[in-house]
């Protein structure tokens, strides 16, 4: 093997795509793979999909990579990143799937989070998060619940738990490992922030059997061998995919920020060595090493990638392509709130529904596109604005990453909104390289996250929109926002 190329493997599970990445020793992704995953909604509210259809779509992706290097290459070891708070059950002999995978998006578990409304101060001193029902505990709860036999077929020990990364690890190890990271099972409601362990008042408060449970490893760690494509793999990092973005993105220390446009939007500020609490907004690992922690400042926008395909389905847009060539074209303004999924940080309103104001007669199909646009916009600068009034946490710098950084309006727009300069990544799988970094991070390439290669930077956004300008139209979409949380039932 001496002198042939040696690459990581970084994968990315996400909600509409398995994805994969082989990255060399400069950092450099040199190859990537991609196959599509179908999400199922059975009922308002609910969002799904398929277990094996997971597996299989990783599996492909990962594979179709493995196959183009050939034998005669190494690959050194895999990262895995996922999409956080989707959860799954699954029998512990055979690894069948005993329920759906309930998604981020899904729903159905807000009935718990309103009984459960007393402990709000509780879970967020102990997690570093809301209580919201797009979290995995109030889910998991939901389906022990609702599922017959199940509860006690999981105390007689016959179940597993886990996130994506779990479900995954398990199966291509096997079933030999039964982990998962900090990171991940920080989004579940039931690990304390602090040590980093499941939280036995968190686990009674939602009646869930630890042994059902991971247990919690370094995302930069052993998490046994894969069987990928003929070959056994080290798996060497496992991830939420945001926070593989953020190191993806290189950034790497306090202050440095990424905004990730995605079927959501999430933007995150690395705090550094210790977790920063900001009314409204998450406190989160970023990730971890057997001696070194990192920790994020983090807010959520629900509806991203979403809104801009129901604009597609609806028939304002033939395809999201086409988005910045129809914004173009408005010559109207009107106001949408993107939240097909609820509102996000800093709002916390789950059952908040999408809704558009201002429409006049004139009003044509792209002044609703671009309303979308800027909604999703106005909707960061919130995160921003919770940030800023916070007051401890400052933005040296930002990226932008993610399938929605694509959309030069999206971004002009974002930067317009929050008087920030964004620089665009070049790269358009930042989750899945940051993955591959990890892994090399643990399997002894780079001695620390912040080492690793900082990819290429591409295009920069800089604000053209007047102070006054910006302060009008701010103050129009607060008033817009609030009319829109008055509409649910919390």
């Amino acid at each position: 093997m001496r002198g042939m190329p040696e690459y990581l493997l970084g994968l990315d599970q996400g909600s509409t795509h398995s994805k994969a990445v082989l990255v060399d020793r400069k950092g450099r992704v040199v190859r990537a793979a991609s196959f599509p995953l179908k999400t199922s909604r059975p009922r308002p509210g609910w969002v799904e999909h398929d277990p094996r259809a997971i597996l299989n779509s990783q599996l492909n992706a990962a594979n179709r990579l493995i196959r183009s290097v050939g034998r005669k290459n190494t690959i050194a070891a895999v990262g895995i990143a996922n999409q956080r708070s989707t959860i799954i059950l699954w029998d512990k002999k055979t690894g069948r799937p005993l329920t759906a995978a309930i998604s981020w998006q899904d729903l159905r578990a807000a009935e718990l989070i309103r009984a459960l409304s007393g402990h709000r101060d509780l879970i967020r001193s102990k997690t570093g998060l809301m209580l919201n029902a797009h979290y995995a505990a109030p889910k998991l709860r939901w389906i022990l619940v609702r599922s017959k036999g199940l509860r006690a077929r999981a105390e007689r020990g016959g179940v597993l738990a886990g996130t994506v990364n779990t479900y995954l690890i398990w199966h291509l190890t096997k079933g030999e490992v039964h982990a998962t990271d900090p990171a991940n099972a920080a989004r579940t409601l039931l690990m304390n922030l602090h040590d980093l362990s499941w939280d036995g008042e968190l686990l009674s408060l939602f009646d869930i059997p630890r042994e059902i449970l991971p247990g919690i490893r370094p995302c930069a760690a052993d998490y046994g061998t894969a069987r990928l494509g003929g070959r056994t793999i080290p798996i060497r990092a496992s991830i939420g995919d945001q926070q593989s973005g953020l190191l993806g993105m290189g950034a790497v220390t306090a202050g440095e920020a990424v905004v990730n446009y995605g079927t959501g939007g999430f933007f995150l500020v690395n705090t550094g060595p210790q977790a920063v609490f900001v009314p409204g907004l998450l406190a989160s690992l970023a990730w971890t090493t057997s001696n070194e922690k990192s920790y994020a400042t983090e807010g959520t926008v629900n509806s991203v990638g979403t809104i801009f395909e129901w604009l597609v389905s609806q028939g304002f847009l033939k395809s999201v392509s086409e988005i910045d060539r129809v914004v173009k074209s408005s010559r109207e303004r009107v106001t949408l709130v993107p939240a097909l999924a609820g509102l996000g940080a800093p709002h916390w309103k789950s059952v908040a529904r999408t809704a558009i104001l201002g429409i006049t007669p004139s009003t044509s199909h792209a002044d609703v596109v671009r309303a979308a646009v800027e909604g999703v916009a106005f909707l960061v600068r919130d995160i921003v604005e919770a940030l800023r009034s916070g007051g401890r946490v400052r933005i040296k710098r930002l990226e932008a990453s993610g399938g929605g950084s694509r959309i030069q309006s999206l971004v002009q727009a974002q930067a317009d909104l929050t008087g920030l300069t964004i620089q665009r990544t070049e790269t358009t799988e930042a989750t899945a390289r940051g993955a591959a970094l990890l892994a090399g991070v643990g399997h002894g390439w780079w001695s620390s996250p912040s080492s690793v290669p900082k990819p290429r930077s591409g295009k920069i956004f800089r604000a053209r929109m007047s102070e006054a300008e910006l302060n009008e139209r701010y103050a129009v979409w607060e008033k817009t926002i609030e009319a829109v949380k008055t509409l649910g039932p919390e």
